[in-house]
């Protein structure tokens, strides 16, 4: 038994829906790996000072820590506001490629 040959359309279709998955993940993968290393860079450099250069009382913001509010509450906040308008406004919702089967009008019978 020979396997049925697939119609070019479809592989048309399915390619374009890689290379549109392949943008959209490429983007994810940068905008994560900007977070941890600007996240990273201000732990080390604001939240690990030694003990000669810490001051006698932290610096605050929001009553939080400086290095917790700069290095995690901001990067998260941009990090969360991107990632929010690339789902709205930059990822596509592609048309299925094929099509949903149609009711065939005996709905009234159970499978056995």
């Amino acid at each position: 038994m020979k396997p049925k040959p697939i119609e070019p359309s479809f592989l048309e279709t399915q390619d374009r829906h890689v290379r549109q998955c392949l943008k959209e993940a490429k983007v994810v993968v940068v905008c994560w790996c900007i977070g941890l290393v600007s996240c990273t860079t201000i732990f080390v450099t604001m939240g690990y000072l030694p003990a000669q250069q810490r001051p006698p009382e932290p610096l605050l913001v929001w009553g939080v820590p400086a290095w917790v509010f700069w290095g995690l509450f901001f990067p998260w906040c941009i990090q969360i506001s991107l990632a929010c308008w690339f789902a709205l406004r930059v990822m596509k919702d592609d048309e299925p490629y094929m099509e949903f089967p149609k009711p065939t009008g005996n709905d009234d019978e159970q499978p056995k």
